[in-house]
């Protein structure tokens, strides 16, 4: 029986919601966030409806990864739904809030597994996501203090 794995991070980052919503909603940007991942097409603009297809590489495998965006609201929110070879592969949301000290960001990975697999997929996503949202840190603020 399926069901779904929901894992959220909060980030401190030193740098304004500007430049946040520009790393976390350019396509282009995921090459350099993630090692594994290969931009091949972008549909749009990052507005609602844009499409973004990746190949990941995970090991000796790779999958496909397609991306729709179903919420764009500028350095506040965005919502995308994934699907992996037509089926459908979770949803990641971020949430934008700005502080004193640049931006609070609230990233959200919602997964489809299996009853036996979640605890697996579970680590594997908070390991994952972690080091994802430091790296979106790392060049957030790099952006930030090359246009300062």
């Amino acid at each position: 029986m399926k069901s779904t794995v929901s894992v959220t991070q909060v980030r401190h980052i030193a740098a304004a919601p500007a430049t946040v919503w520009y790393v976390v909603t350019t396509p282009q940007m995921y090459e350099r966030l993630d090692p594994r991942c290969h931009l091949e097409s972008t549909t749009g603009n990052g507005e609602v409806g844009s499409q973004y297809v990746f190949t990941v590489r995970a090991g000796l495998a790779r999958a496909r990864l397609h991306y729709v965006i179903r919420e764009a609201t500028p350095e506040a929110r965005w919502m995308a739904e994934v699907d992996r070879a037509g089926r459908h592969a979770g949803v990641q949301r971020a949430e934008l809030l700005p502080d004193t000290a640049g931006t609070l960001l609230r990233w959200t990975v919602d997964m489809p597994t299996g009853r036996l697999t979640r605890r697996l997929v579970t680590a594997s996503c908070r390991r994952e996501l972690n080091k994802w949202l430091t790296t979106v840190d790392h060049y957030s603020r790099s952006i930030q203090g090359s246009t300062a």
